[in-house]
Protein backbone atom coordinates (compact mmCIF):
# COMPACT_ATOMS: atom_id res chain seq x y z
CA UNK A 1 0.00 0.00 0.00
CA UNK A 2 1.41 3.76 -0.99
CA UNK A 3 -0.49 6.52 1.29
CA UNK A 4 -0.14 10.08 -0.24
CA UNK A 5 -0.53 12.26 2.55
CA UNK A 6 -1.74 16.01 3.54
CA UNK A 7 -2.62 16.70 -0.37
CA UNK A 8 -4.94 18.74 -2.16
CA UNK A 9 -6.57 17.15 -5.18
CA UNK A 10 -7.43 18.47 -8.51
CA UNK A 11 -9.69 15.16 -9.37
CA UNK A 12 -9.90 16.08 -12.66
CA UNK A 13 -13.01 17.49 -13.83
CA UNK A 14 -14.18 19.83 -10.96
CA UNK A 15 -12.90 23.67 -10.62
CA UNK A 16 -12.30 23.55 -7.28
CA UNK A 17 -9.33 21.49 -5.20
CA UNK A 18 -10.42 19.16 -2.44
CA UNK A 19 -8.32 20.18 0.21
CA UNK A 20 -6.28 18.32 2.86
CA UNK A 21 -6.60 14.96 1.72
CA UNK A 22 -4.92 11.62 1.85
CA UNK A 23 -4.71 8.88 -0.40
CA UNK A 24 -4.50 5.69 -0.44
CA UNK A 25 -3.07 3.28 -3.29
CA UNK A 26 -3.15 -0.40 -3.64
CA UNK A 27 -1.37 -2.09 -6.01
CA UNK A 28 -1.91 0.41 -9.31
CA UNK A 29 -5.56 1.63 -8.18
CA UNK A 30 -6.63 4.56 -6.15
CA UNK A 31 -8.83 3.02 -3.70
CA UNK A 32 -9.30 5.59 -1.33
CA UNK A 33 -9.73 9.54 -1.31
CA UNK A 34 -10.50 10.75 2.38
CA UNK A 35 -10.20 13.52 4.74
CA UNK A 36 -9.89 11.11 7.66
CA UNK A 37 -6.70 9.89 9.27
CA UNK A 38 -5.25 6.86 7.87
CA UNK A 39 -2.52 4.35 9.41
CA UNK A 40 0.52 4.63 8.25
CA UNK A 41 1.52 1.47 10.00
CA UNK A 42 0.21 -0.60 6.95
CA UNK A 43 1.61 1.19 4.17
CA UNK A 44 4.93 0.17 2.75
CA UNK A 45 5.38 3.78 1.45
CA UNK A 46 4.30 7.01 2.66
CA UNK A 47 4.25 10.04 0.81
CA UNK A 48 4.10 14.12 2.02
CA UNK A 49 2.62 15.95 -0.42
CA UNK A 50 3.07 18.67 1.74
CA UNK A 51 -0.03 21.04 0.67
CA UNK A 52 1.19 20.19 -2.80
CA UNK A 53 -1.88 19.52 -5.39
CA UNK A 54 -2.72 15.71 -7.00
CA UNK A 55 -3.78 15.77 -10.15
CA UNK A 56 -4.39 12.81 -12.79
CA UNK A 57 -2.01 12.58 -15.05
CA UNK A 58 -1.90 14.03 -18.28
CA UNK A 59 -3.35 12.59 -21.48
CA UNK A 60 -2.83 13.31 -25.47
CA UNK A 61 -5.28 12.37 -28.13
CA UNK A 62 -3.35 12.84 -30.97
CA UNK A 63 0.22 11.07 -31.19
CA UNK A 64 2.23 9.74 -33.38
CA UNK A 65 5.13 8.20 -31.43
CA UNK A 66 6.64 6.53 -34.52
CA UNK A 67 7.18 9.70 -36.27
CA UNK A 68 10.69 10.84 -35.38
CA UNK A 69 11.82 12.47 -38.02
CA UNK A 70 10.16 14.05 -41.73
CA UNK A 71 8.58 11.76 -43.41
CA UNK A 72 11.47 11.83 -46.33
CA UNK A 73 14.15 10.64 -43.51
CA UNK A 74 12.14 8.28 -42.42
CA UNK A 75 11.80 6.31 -45.70
CA UNK A 76 15.58 5.90 -45.47
CA UNK A 77 15.34 3.94 -41.77
CA UNK A 78 14.81 0.51 -41.03
CA UNK A 79 12.57 -0.88 -38.66
CA UNK A 80 14.59 -1.73 -35.68
CA UNK A 81 15.79 2.53 -35.93
CA UNK A 82 12.57 3.40 -36.25
CA UNK A 83 11.42 1.39 -33.14
CA UNK A 84 14.46 2.36 -30.89
CA UNK A 85 13.90 6.29 -31.78
CA UNK A 86 10.16 5.70 -30.82
CA UNK A 87 10.54 3.98 -27.22
CA UNK A 88 12.93 7.07 -26.67
CA UNK A 89 9.95 9.24 -27.58
CA UNK A 90 7.82 7.40 -25.16
CA UNK A 91 9.48 8.09 -22.71
CA UNK A 92 9.99 11.31 -22.82
CA UNK A 93 6.29 11.57 -23.05
CA UNK A 94 6.13 9.58 -19.41
CA UNK A 95 8.25 11.97 -18.24
CA UNK A 96 6.44 15.10 -19.75
CA UNK A 97 3.95 13.98 -17.50
CA UNK A 98 1.95 12.29 -20.23
CA UNK A 99 0.56 9.01 -18.24
CA UNK A 100 -1.85 7.99 -21.19
CA UNK A 101 -1.56 8.79 -25.02
CA UNK A 102 -3.51 7.72 -27.79
CA UNK A 103 -1.71 7.10 -30.86
CA UNK A 104 -3.62 7.66 -34.22
CA UNK A 105 -1.24 6.59 -37.40
CA UNK A 106 1.61 4.12 -36.55
CA UNK A 107 2.53 0.83 -35.60
CA UNK A 108 2.93 1.08 -32.00
CA UNK A 109 1.41 -2.49 -30.95
CA UNK A 110 4.47 -3.81 -29.69
CA UNK A 111 6.11 -0.69 -28.49
CA UNK A 112 2.72 -0.40 -25.98
CA UNK A 113 2.91 -4.39 -25.45
CA UNK A 114 6.45 -3.43 -24.30
CA UNK A 115 5.82 -0.85 -21.84
CA UNK A 116 2.86 -2.93 -20.77
CA UNK A 117 4.80 -5.71 -19.63
CA UNK A 118 7.98 -3.73 -18.17
CA UNK A 119 10.62 -3.92 -21.19
CA UNK A 120 10.48 -0.18 -22.03
CA UNK A 121 9.26 3.29 -19.98
CA UNK A 122 6.23 4.76 -21.34
CA UNK A 123 2.82 5.99 -21.05
CA UNK A 124 0.02 3.71 -21.78
CA UNK A 125 -0.56 3.81 -25.24
CA UNK A 126 -4.26 3.08 -27.06
CA UNK A 127 -2.81 2.38 -30.63
CA UNK A 128 -5.13 3.02 -34.34
CA UNK A 129 -2.28 1.30 -35.95
CA UNK A 130 -2.32 2.42 -39.24
CA UNK A 131 -4.23 5.03 -40.66
CA UNK A 132 -6.21 4.16 -43.62
CA UNK A 133 -7.03 6.26 -46.61
CA UNK A 134 -8.09 6.26 -50.06
CA UNK A 135 -5.82 5.97 -52.83
CA UNK A 136 -4.42 9.69 -53.15
CA UNK A 137 -5.17 10.36 -50.16
CA UNK A 138 -3.30 11.30 -46.47
CA UNK A 139 -2.41 7.80 -45.92
CA UNK A 140 -1.11 7.81 -49.56
CA UNK A 141 2.40 9.10 -48.83
CA UNK A 142 4.32 7.85 -51.66
CA UNK A 143 7.15 10.50 -51.70
CA UNK A 144 7.25 11.04 -55.39
CA UNK A 145 5.25 9.32 -58.81
CA UNK A 146 8.07 7.52 -59.26
CA UNK A 147 6.29 4.99 -56.56
CA UNK A 148 4.05 2.72 -57.30
CA UNK A 149 1.90 0.60 -55.84
CA UNK A 150 0.73 -2.88 -57.10
CA UNK A 151 -2.14 -4.42 -55.20
CA UNK A 152 -1.30 -3.78 -51.15
CA UNK A 153 2.77 -4.23 -52.41
CA UNK A 154 3.85 -0.84 -51.19
CA UNK A 155 6.85 0.84 -52.80
CA UNK A 156 6.67 3.68 -50.27
CA UNK A 157 9.13 2.77 -47.46
CA UNK A 158 7.20 4.78 -45.02
CA UNK A 159 4.30 3.05 -45.77
CA UNK A 160 5.60 -0.43 -45.12
CA UNK A 161 6.45 0.71 -41.61
CA UNK A 162 2.45 0.22 -41.17
CA UNK A 163 1.62 3.68 -40.43
CA UNK A 164 -0.35 3.91 -42.95
CA UNK A 165 -2.76 2.08 -45.24
CA UNK A 166 -4.31 2.51 -48.44
CA UNK A 167 -8.25 1.06 -49.00
CA UNK A 168 -10.62 1.41 -51.53
CA UNK A 169 -14.50 0.26 -52.13
CA UNK A 170 -16.20 -0.90 -49.38
CA UNK A 171 -14.82 -4.44 -49.28
CA UNK A 172 -11.28 -3.25 -49.29
CA UNK A 173 -12.08 -0.60 -46.02
CA UNK A 174 -13.60 -3.40 -44.15
CA UNK A 175 -10.90 -5.21 -44.63
CA UNK A 176 -8.08 -2.71 -43.92
CA UNK A 177 -10.56 -1.68 -40.45
CA UNK A 178 -10.47 -5.46 -39.47
CA UNK A 179 -6.43 -5.75 -40.17
CA UNK A 180 -5.85 -3.06 -37.22
CA UNK A 181 -8.60 -4.61 -35.34
CA UNK A 182 -6.64 -7.77 -35.57
CA UNK A 183 -3.68 -6.45 -34.74
CA UNK A 184 -4.88 -4.62 -31.38
CA UNK A 185 -6.63 -1.39 -32.46
CA UNK A 186 -8.17 -0.01 -29.78
CA UNK A 187 -9.95 2.10 -32.26
CA UNK A 188 -10.20 3.05 -36.17
CA UNK A 189 -8.43 6.27 -37.60
CA UNK A 190 -9.09 7.02 -40.70
CA UNK A 191 -8.26 9.84 -43.32
CA UNK A 192 -11.51 11.60 -44.34
CA UNK A 193 -9.59 14.98 -46.08
CA UNK A 194 -6.88 16.76 -47.40
CA UNK A 195 -3.84 16.65 -45.49
CA UNK A 196 -1.44 19.80 -44.97
CA UNK A 197 1.62 17.78 -44.64
CA UNK A 198 0.93 15.46 -47.43
CA UNK A 199 1.86 16.41 -51.22
CA UNK A 200 -0.65 15.32 -53.30
CA UNK A 201 -3.83 15.49 -51.61
CA UNK A 202 -5.08 19.20 -51.72
CA UNK A 203 -6.73 20.53 -48.40
CA UNK A 204 -10.46 20.60 -49.85
CA UNK A 205 -10.61 16.73 -51.08
CA UNK A 206 -13.40 15.33 -50.00
CA UNK A 207 -11.63 11.57 -49.15
CA UNK A 208 -13.93 8.54 -49.08
CA UNK A 209 -17.26 8.62 -50.22
CA UNK A 210 -20.31 8.37 -47.58
CA UNK A 211 -20.43 4.64 -47.83
CA UNK A 212 -16.93 3.99 -47.71
CA UNK A 213 -16.57 5.29 -44.34
CA UNK A 214 -20.04 3.79 -43.50
CA UNK A 215 -17.94 0.47 -43.97
CA UNK A 216 -15.20 1.52 -41.70
CA UNK A 217 -17.80 2.53 -38.82
CA UNK A 218 -19.82 -0.27 -39.39
CA UNK A 219 -16.77 -2.31 -38.66
CA UNK A 220 -15.58 -0.37 -36.08
CA UNK A 221 -18.77 -0.55 -34.22
CA UNK A 222 -19.00 -4.11 -34.51
CA UNK A 223 -15.53 -4.73 -32.42
CA UNK A 224 -17.41 -1.74 -29.77
CA UNK A 225 -15.42 0.76 -30.79
CA UNK A 226 -15.31 4.12 -32.32
CA UNK A 227 -13.84 5.97 -36.02
CA UNK A 228 -11.59 8.55 -35.60
CA UNK A 229 -10.65 10.74 -38.39
CA UNK A 230 -8.24 13.16 -40.22
CA UNK A 231 -10.09 16.13 -41.01
CA UNK A 232 -10.24 19.84 -41.73
CA UNK A 233 -12.70 21.26 -43.92
CA UNK A 234 -16.82 22.01 -43.06
CA UNK A 235 -17.89 19.81 -45.81
CA UNK A 236 -15.96 17.28 -45.23
CA UNK A 237 -17.16 17.23 -41.30
CA UNK A 238 -20.79 16.94 -42.57
CA UNK A 239 -20.21 13.74 -44.32
CA UNK A 240 -17.61 12.18 -41.64
CA UNK A 241 -21.13 12.94 -38.69
CA UNK A 242 -23.28 12.06 -41.51
CA UNK A 243 -21.45 8.28 -41.80
CA UNK A 244 -21.55 8.41 -37.71
CA UNK A 245 -17.22 9.09 -36.99
CA UNK A 246 -17.20 10.07 -33.21
CA UNK A 247 -13.98 11.76 -33.09
CA UNK A 248 -12.40 14.57 -35.78
CA UNK A 249 -9.07 15.41 -35.16
CA UNK A 250 -8.03 18.73 -36.05
CA UNK A 251 -11.46 20.07 -37.00
CA UNK A 252 -9.73 23.05 -38.03
CA UNK A 253 -12.16 25.12 -41.19
CA UNK A 254 -15.14 24.67 -38.93
CA UNK A 255 -18.27 26.66 -40.06
CA UNK A 256 -22.10 27.35 -37.60
CA UNK A 257 -23.61 24.82 -39.28
CA UNK A 258 -21.12 21.75 -38.61
CA UNK A 259 -20.42 23.51 -34.86
CA UNK A 260 -24.13 22.88 -34.38
CA UNK A 261 -24.11 19.33 -35.42
CA UNK A 262 -20.86 18.58 -33.67
CA UNK A 263 -22.66 19.59 -30.34
CA UNK A 264 -26.01 18.00 -30.73
CA UNK A 265 -23.86 14.15 -32.23
CA UNK A 266 -21.35 14.67 -29.04
CA UNK A 267 -18.48 14.19 -31.47
CA UNK A 268 -15.21 14.80 -29.90
CA UNK A 269 -13.30 17.55 -31.43
CA UNK A 270 -9.20 17.37 -30.76
CA UNK A 271 -7.46 20.47 -32.13
CA UNK A 272 -3.56 21.40 -31.85
CA UNK A 273 -3.11 25.44 -31.19
CA UNK A 274 0.48 25.23 -30.20
CA UNK A 275 1.56 22.52 -33.47
CA UNK A 276 -0.91 24.90 -35.50
CA UNK A 277 0.87 28.02 -34.84
CA UNK A 278 4.15 26.08 -34.97
CA UNK A 279 3.64 25.23 -39.19
CA UNK A 280 1.65 28.62 -39.84
CA UNK A 281 4.80 30.09 -38.64
CA UNK A 282 6.80 27.61 -40.81
CA UNK A 283 8.67 26.26 -37.68
CA UNK A 284 8.77 22.64 -38.87
CA UNK A 285 10.63 21.50 -41.42
CA UNK A 286 7.94 20.24 -44.51
CA UNK A 287 9.47 18.60 -47.66
CA UNK A 288 8.37 21.65 -50.07
CA UNK A 289 6.61 24.92 -50.73
CA UNK A 290 3.19 23.14 -51.02
CA UNK A 291 2.77 21.35 -47.92
CA UNK A 292 4.05 24.73 -46.42
CA UNK A 293 1.69 26.91 -48.03
CA UNK A 294 -1.17 24.50 -46.41
CA UNK A 295 -0.01 23.99 -43.30
CA UNK A 296 0.00 27.75 -42.97
CA UNK A 297 -4.17 27.93 -44.27
CA UNK A 298 -4.69 25.93 -41.22
CA UNK A 299 -3.00 27.03 -38.67
CA UNK A 300 -4.18 30.43 -39.15
CA UNK A 301 -8.14 28.68 -39.46
CA UNK A 302 -8.09 27.17 -35.90
CA UNK A 303 -8.50 29.65 -34.02
CA UNK A 304 -12.11 30.63 -35.82
CA UNK A 305 -12.88 27.33 -34.84
CA UNK A 306 -11.92 27.93 -31.14
CA UNK A 307 -14.55 30.67 -31.42
CA UNK A 308 -17.07 28.15 -32.58
CA UNK A 309 -16.52 25.60 -30.41
CA UNK A 310 -17.23 28.63 -27.27
CA UNK A 311 -20.38 29.58 -29.45
CA UNK A 312 -21.58 26.45 -28.98
CA UNK A 313 -20.60 25.44 -26.14
CA UNK A 314 -18.81 22.00 -27.64
CA UNK A 315 -17.58 20.43 -24.11
CA UNK A 316 -16.05 17.10 -25.79
CA UNK A 317 -12.90 18.91 -26.64
CA UNK A 318 -9.59 16.99 -25.58
CA UNK A 319 -5.78 17.46 -25.46
CA UNK A 320 -4.24 16.47 -28.18
CA UNK A 321 -0.23 17.74 -29.74
CA UNK A 322 -0.08 15.56 -33.35
CA UNK A 323 3.72 16.35 -33.45
CA UNK A 324 5.99 14.56 -35.54
CA UNK A 325 9.46 14.99 -36.35
CA UNK A 326 12.71 14.83 -33.98
CA UNK A 327 13.46 14.78 -30.42
CA UNK A 328 13.54 18.29 -30.29
CA UNK A 329 9.66 18.60 -31.93
CA UNK A 330 8.30 16.37 -29.38
CA UNK A 331 9.43 18.06 -26.55
CA UNK A 332 7.32 20.80 -27.53
CA UNK A 333 4.18 18.71 -26.06
CA UNK A 334 3.27 19.89 -22.91
CA UNK A 335 3.50 23.80 -24.39
CA UNK A 336 -0.05 23.25 -25.76
CA UNK A 337 -1.48 22.61 -22.53
CA UNK A 338 -0.68 27.08 -22.18
CA UNK A 339 -1.80 27.48 -25.63
CA UNK A 340 -5.55 25.93 -24.33
CA UNK A 341 -5.27 28.10 -21.68
CA UNK A 342 -4.76 31.29 -23.87
CA UNK A 343 -7.58 30.28 -25.99
CA UNK A 344 -9.71 28.99 -23.15
CA UNK A 345 -9.10 28.96 -19.57
CA UNK A 346 -6.89 27.20 -17.29
CA UNK A 347 -10.12 24.49 -16.14
CA UNK A 348 -10.53 23.95 -19.41
CA UNK A 349 -7.01 22.85 -20.46
CA UNK A 350 -6.80 20.77 -17.60
CA UNK A 351 -10.30 19.06 -18.08
CA UNK A 352 -9.28 18.72 -21.83
CA UNK A 353 -5.90 16.98 -20.89
CA UNK A 354 -7.41 14.90 -18.31
CA UNK A 355 -11.47 13.63 -17.79
CA UNK A 356 -12.31 14.70 -20.86
CA UNK A 357 -9.60 12.22 -22.79
CA UNK A 358 -10.44 9.20 -20.40
CA UNK A 359 -14.29 10.19 -21.52
CA UNK A 360 -13.31 9.43 -24.92
CA UNK A 361 -11.36 6.75 -24.20
CA UNK A 362 -14.42 4.86 -22.75
CA UNK A 363 -15.92 4.80 -26.37
CA UNK A 364 -13.41 1.89 -27.30
CA UNK A 365 -15.12 -0.45 -24.67
CA UNK A 366 -14.07 -3.61 -24.89
CA UNK A 367 -10.97 -2.64 -27.52
CA UNK A 368 -9.98 -0.13 -24.41
CA UNK A 369 -6.94 -2.24 -23.52
CA UNK A 370 -7.05 -0.84 -19.57
CA UNK A 371 -10.59 -1.48 -18.22
CA UNK A 372 -9.35 -2.39 -14.60
CA UNK A 373 -9.55 1.36 -13.37
CA UNK A 374 -10.77 5.16 -14.79
CA UNK A 375 -7.83 7.00 -16.80
CA UNK A 376 -8.46 11.04 -17.06
CA UNK A 377 -9.90 11.11 -13.25
CA UNK A 378 -8.58 11.07 -9.84
CA UNK A 379 -11.27 9.02 -7.78
CA UNK A 380 -11.59 5.74 -5.86
CA UNK A 381 -11.08 3.36 -9.09
CA UNK A 382 -9.13 4.92 -10.74
CA UNK A 383 -5.65 3.75 -12.31
CA UNK A 384 -2.46 5.21 -9.83
CA UNK A 385 -1.73 7.63 -12.69
CA UNK A 386 -1.19 10.71 -10.85
CA UNK A 387 1.01 14.01 -10.66
CA UNK A 388 2.11 16.15 -7.50
CA UNK A 389 2.22 19.62 -8.57
CA UNK A 390 3.90 22.49 -6.52
CA UNK A 391 1.20 24.82 -6.79
CA UNK A 392 -2.85 25.12 -7.96
CA UNK A 393 -3.19 24.16 -11.44
CA UNK A 394 -6.88 26.01 -11.38
CA UNK A 395 -4.73 29.12 -11.05
CA UNK A 396 -2.71 28.54 -13.85
CA UNK A 397 -1.13 25.38 -16.39
CA UNK A 398 2.43 26.59 -16.06
CA UNK A 399 3.21 24.69 -12.46
CA UNK A 400 1.94 21.39 -14.31
CA UNK A 401 4.60 21.65 -17.36
CA UNK A 402 7.21 23.27 -15.43
CA UNK A 403 9.85 20.33 -14.46
CA UNK A 404 10.58 22.28 -10.94
CA UNK A 405 7.00 22.45 -10.05
CA UNK A 406 6.80 18.98 -11.48
CA UNK A 407 7.72 17.13 -8.20
CA UNK A 408 5.91 13.25 -8.94
CA UNK A 409 5.20 10.85 -11.97
CA UNK A 410 3.36 8.07 -11.17
CA UNK A 411 1.90 5.83 -13.73
CA UNK A 412 0.49 2.16 -12.62
CA UNK A 413 1.26 3.15 -8.87
CA UNK A 414 5.02 3.20 -9.91
CA UNK A 415 7.06 6.61 -9.57
CA UNK A 416 9.15 7.71 -12.38
CA UNK A 417 9.93 10.90 -10.44
CA UNK A 418 10.09 11.96 -7.14
CA UNK A 419 11.57 15.33 -5.91
CA UNK A 420 9.39 16.33 -3.17
CA UNK A 421 11.75 16.61 0.19
CA UNK A 422 12.11 13.09 1.99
Amino acid sequence: MILIKNANVFNGTDDKLIQNVNLVIEDNIVTKITQDVVDESNADKVINANGHTVMPGLIDAHVHITMSAPFNVIDGMPREEIAIRSAKVAEGMLMRGFTTVRDVAGNTIGLKNSIDNGYATGPRILPSQAAISQTSGHSDYRQNRGQERVGQHEDSPLMKTGAFRVADGRPDVLKAVREQLFMGASQIKVMAGGGASSTFDPLDTLQYTLDEMKAAVEAASDYGTYVAAHIHTADAMRRAAEAGVMSFEHATIMDDDIAKTIKEKGIFVIPSYFTSSLIAERKIPLPNEETYRKTERVGKAMLHSADLIKKYEIENICFGTDCVGTLDVHATQSNELEAIEKVFDSITALRMATSNCGRLFEMSTYQHPYQEGKLGQLVEGAYADLLIIDGNPLEGVACVVNPDTQKVIMKDGVMYKNTLPQ
